[in-house]
């Protein structure tokens, strides 16, 4: 449907957005260890995903003085972002914009590590029945995404590639859970996304990806550390690091059971457990120090979003990254 949003249908959105932060938060505050601990803040997917349903993980930080360590879930990387802000959790993962957004607003977060994605795990994606062929079909169009995560790069740089803007759609700012189902209702043309989002669209109702031509912009997800604890307990966040690329190590090497194991702790059944790691491939399994690269491709986020208007002033990414990990 190409038709106009409903009066408030947006500052809802948004409204239940920033009612999901705040829970999450409530959540995260109380979930506060001010000991020798650690709170780690996850999404549901990944390295950190499998650290917390193995247990091994604990287990090895715990050998390096590192305990108790308690993990709370965010649907995405702007509620994890702000409970990071606040003090509420210690380490966490999210993607490039979230980490911009953050740096913008001035918040004591820094970038401690890396996992560079294919292009491959995040997309526009349409019904299989939808007239949408190309980007430049979403002029008008009813297209959806989280603001302040990293779909809302995506949708800038699409856009821009194909000679548009953000003003030349009708953008819908939802929750993952809230664009789920808006996209599967109809009530909105097309979702940029990530995993599971993709792979249970795609099982639920059948979807049809469009092509984004970021070029050359690699898409990077973060491990980031609030500022003070990064300073005040360096050797945690190494400990934390070195132990995550074990579990990485672990992953790679043992893929089918990662995969039972993941499809156990998430619910999803094995075959979509399945799509989405053969979406990511070996990417999944990166924990990767920040380098000159690294740095310089944030850099070029920070500037897109600028001149799409969503960063208001310049940013010098370096200013945020954390380089004194180097894996053992």
């Amino acid at each position: 449907m190409s038709g106009g949003p409903k009066p408030g249908s947006i500052s809802l959105s948004r409204r239940r957005l920033l009612a999901a932060a705040g829970a999450t938060l409530l959540l995260a505050a109380c979930a506060r260890d001010d000991g020798k601990g650690v709170v780690i803040g996850y999404q549901r997917g990944g390295i950190l995903y499998l650290a917390k349903s193995r247990g091994d993980f604990e287990r090895r930080l715990a050998a390096r003085g590192v305990t108790p360590v308690k993990w709370v879930e965010f649907a995405s990387g702007p509620p994890l972002i702000e409970a990071m802000r606040s003090g509420a959790i210690d380490i966490g993962l999210a993607g490039d914009t979230p980490l911009a957004y953050a740096q913008a607003s001035g918040s004591p977060i820094v970038y401690v590590a890396a996992q560079v994605l294919p292009d491959t795990t995040g997309g526009l994606i349409v019904r299989r029945d939808s007239p949408i062929r190309d980007v430049a079909g979403l002029r008008g169009r009813r297209l959806t995404f989280t603001k302040g995560s990293a779909s809302e790069l995506s949708a800038v740089v699409a856009l821009q590639a194909a000679g548009l803007s953000i003003a030349d759609v009708q953008p819908v700012y939802l929750t993952p859970a809230d664009s789920m189902a808006a996209f599967t209702s109809g009530k909105v043309d097309a979702w940029l996304t990530w995993e599971p989002y993709l792979s249970l669209a795609d099982t639920r109702i059948g979807t049809r990806s469009i092509p984004i031509d970021r070029g050359g912009l690699k898409s990077i997800a973060y491990y980031l550390a609030g500022s003070s604890f990064a300073d005040q307990r360096p050797d945690v966040v190494t400990h934390i690091l070195d132990e995550l690329r074990v579990e990485a190590g672990w992953a790679s090497a043992h893929l089918p059971e990662t995969i039972e194991i993941t499809a156990r702790a998430t619910g999803f059944p094995l075959p979509i457990q399945r799509k989405i790691y053969d979406r990511y491939g070996s990417a999944v399994f990166v924990v990767d120090p920040i380098g000159p690269t690294i740095i310089a491709n944030q850099q070029r986020v920070v500037d897109l979003l600028r001149v799409a208007g969503v960063v208001d002033h310049p940013l010098d990414a370096r200013a945020a990254a954390w380089t004194r990990w180097q894996p053992t």
